[in-house]
């Protein structure tokens, strides 16, 4: 039987990251996020700081080397670094879920655990406004240099979720269940999700 897993993706600034840690505290089970790329930096050998750089991001600016066997010879191949992260981290949240119960967030880990029966997908979302206040107060930006980051992350994910997966980032048919943190706030969803988890 397969494990219960919650995968959480999430608009920037809605409070995914922090309902994710939340629930997890309170389920008592692992909560995986940036740790999946210190993960993946152990199973590769690749720079950390390369592979923070582009996760959830589309971008071929970096090269991961390596080396094959051909016939006798050793060769060096280069791959986008954002295309081996995102292989090492589909392995891991395999290996996770396999695991145990836990909770990750973004990384088309939904798309990537879609066979499993008993996973819940969650989208979290959130109005402007309440998306702002957060952006602002935890990177001590204006009004305007936070609405473009906002939009600027949101727009990464987006292109990353969409071309490594079979859906489209923020569409609702994709998921289980999409909450407003702008209106439930992060108690509330903290309580759906807890309810929907001890229904898997």
């Amino acid at each position: 039987m397969s494990n219960q897993v919650i995968v959480i993706s999430r608009q920037f600034g809605s409070g995914g990251r922090k309902i994710g840690k939340t629930l997890s505290d309170r389920l008592q089970i692992p909560y995986y996020d940036m740790a999946l790329i210190e993960m993946a930096s152990k199973r590769s050998e690749a720079d950390y700081a390369s592979l923070l750089e582009v996760d959830e991001k589309k971008i071929n600016r970096k090269w991961y080397e390596f080396t094959t066997e051909v016939g006798l010879e050793y060769r060096i191949a280069k791959i986008p670094m954002n295309e081996e992260l995102f292989s090492l981290q589909a392995e891991i949240i395999k290996d996770l879920a396999g695991q145990s119960p836990c909770i990750i967030i973004g990384r088309g880990a939904d798309y990537i655990l879609r066979e499993n029966s008993r996973m819940l997908s969650v989208f979290i979302f959130a109005d402007m406004e309440t998306k702002l206040d957060v952006v602002c107060r935890h990177y001590n930006l204006s009004r305007e240099e936070a609405a473009a980051m906002i939009r600027r992350t949101d727009k990464q994910r987006s292109v990353y979720y969409n071309y490594y997966t079979e859906y489209k980032w923020g569409d609702i048919n994709n998921y289980d269940v999409a909450l407003d943190r702008g209106r439930l706030g992060i108690g509330k969803c903290v309580d759906v999700l807890e309810l929907l988890y001890q229904s898997l």
